[in-house]
């Protein structure tokens, strides 16, 4: 049999306080093969977190590094590139320009991710180096990366997300913030460690540090301590510090300026200048966890993202992604006491629909996965009060955080959720009228659908490989299995079926 060759992929991460660029070959099987890995030094972050925005020479500079990265690009024929912006640019006030900048000079798209699709790219870097030895059943693992702007947390179960959080910790956030020529290394320490206790004491409400097994931690800091003071461990690919040992490092660290701890180590200046205020924050939160030793992992944000480009490649879906990305979903619908069998099964025919309608909606499997999500979290907002829940129900959705998810899809979800019930979209719906012609369309197809699944769900629900699919001309018939709840969703079907016939055109019958 003839071998299938490699197909040639690359990542560029543009972050706070380097642009990184990654090549690597991605095989049918889903493996990924680095080639080459460079990183340029260029303070974006100093300039986002210091003055709100990137200073001209800034961006002269990231350009002309995009640039270079460029024709390394064209070098290697590279098939498939993303381009990622994190917390730097996300926060700048000319984001846009820069990015505009970056598309005008080099041809790069440049995508601007939110915290919980970093974490979903941290997450899915250490379950893929970690493969077997992942999967650690009844135990809790706690994964943290402290950034140049924020620090990604996440606690997984059995090898699902279970709870996933960003903080405004981050070293060069930090850094600009606190920092002056007038303090002493002791004085700044001290600011730095009472800036992260606070932080992580609001956060310690909703984010538990402790009762935890395994913490493991990503970035160059926690790598640098791993590289003096770390020990082999039980676990492929992950190095073990001792938290006795660690105390003693960062308070040896801690002693010296950026210029001592760039020396005494080898490493480059911009990374010694954010060294000690990431340090801080890993101890702050291992005191907590009450553990006696972390795990450091060599992988990073780039890793997730050159396996999930890599699945891209060869047209293969990640499921860990979208059981995650569901997992996320029931426990915020836990936190909010939606009933989750119910919503489980409004999903699962939610799910049925999506597919049974390919020829009728045309949208990709990602939308499903969002229908599934606003499914799941549709009746939120009973939370709050019964009365015009669906609102509610958008408003929790669209201030909250689900693994993986941007906030694009996030509010999509929300705006789904909303329109499940009572009347649909109109112009006075300024959230809604603000989004792009694109989206309005698609939340009204998934609305549309998921009335449907509503309805079903009303009695007994009947089980999804039970439904029958039949289109007609505009009539499109759904069999159902007899019960006794079906002159309920025939009902419902009287006012929830109208936006469907609406948006797709088609009469819409229940039939046994």
């Amino acid at each position: 049999m003839e071998e299938i060759p490699p197909k040639m992929i690359a990542v560029i991460d543009i972050g706070a306080n380097s642009i990184r660029f990654a090549i690597a070959q991605a095989y049918s099987d889903g493996k990924v093969e680095m080639v080459e890995y460079l990183t340029q030094g260029v303070w974006l972050g100093k300039d986002t977190f210091q003055h709100g925005r990137l200073s001209a020479q800034t961006m002269r500079a990231g350009l002309e590094i995009l640039k270079r990265f460029r024709k390394l690009h064209d070098q290697y024929r590279v098939e498939l590139l993303r381009a990622v912006a994190t917390a730097s640019i996300r926060e700048a006030s000319n984001a846009d320009i820069f990015i505009d900048r970056i598309r005008l000079a080099t041809g790069i798209d440049v995508e601007i991710i939110d915290p919980p699709e970093e974490i979903q790219y941290s997450v899915a870097a250490v379950q893929d180096s970690l493969e077997t030895d992942f999967q650690q059943p009844g135990k809790n693992i706690l994964i943290a990366e402290v950034g140049g702007g924020n620090t990604l947390l996440s606690i997984l179960c059995d090898g699902t997300v279970v709870n996933s959080q960003s903080l405004n910790i981050g070293a060069i956030r930090m850094r600009e913030f606190f920092a002056s020529p007038e303090e002493s290394s002791q004085s700044m320490t001290a600011l730095f460690r009472h800036h992260i206790s606070e932080v992580l004491n609001s956060a310690e409400t909703y984010f538990p540090f402790s009762g935890n097994d395994y913490f493991i931690t990503m970035g160059g800091d926690t790598r640098l301590a791993a590289d003096q003071i770390g020990r082999p461990s039980a676990f492929q690919n992950l190095t073990e510090v001792r938290t006795e040992d660690f105390d003693f490092f960062v308070e040896r660290c801690s002693q010296m300026d950026s210029p001592q701890i760039s020396r005494e180590f080898g490493v480059s200046f911009q990374r010694a200048e954010t060294t000690v205020p990431a340090l801080l924050a890993y101890q702050e939160m291992l005191h907590r966890s009450r553990l006696s030793s972390f795990l450091v992992s060599r992988v990073s944000m780039r890793h997730g993202l050159l396996a999930d480009l890599a699945r891209e490649a060869w047209g293969m879906e990640n499921s860990y992604f979208q059981k995650d990305v569901r997992d996320s979903a029931r426990s915020l619908a836990l936190r909010f006491r939606v009933d989750l069998e119910h919503a489980h099964q409004t999903m699962e025919l939610a799910g049925r629909i999506f597919d049974a309608m390919k020829a009728e909606h045309g949208l990709g499997q990602r939308y499903r996965l969002l229908l599934q999500v606003a499914a799941l979290l549709q009746n939120c907002g009973k939370f709050v009060n019964n009365r015009s829940f669906h609102k509610h129900s958008y408003y929790l959705i669209s201030h909250s955080e689900i693994f993986g998810l941007s906030q694009t899809d996030t509010e999509m979800i929300a705006q789904t959720a909303r329109y499940s019930y009572h009347s649909g979209p109109k112009s006075s719906h300024t959230a809604f009228m603000f989004l792009s012609r694109k989206s309005r369309v698609i939340i009204s197809k998934l609305a549309a659908m998921l009335r449907i699944a509503d309805a079903l769900n009303q009695g007994e629900a009947p089980r999804p490989d039970q439904i029958r699919f039949e289109r007609i001309g505009d009539e499109w018939t759904l069999y159902l299995p007899p019960n006794d709840g079906f002159l309920l969703k025939c009902r419902a079907l009287e006012t929830q079926g109208k936006m469907f016939e609406e948006i797709f055109g088609m009469r819409i019958y229940f039939e046994i």
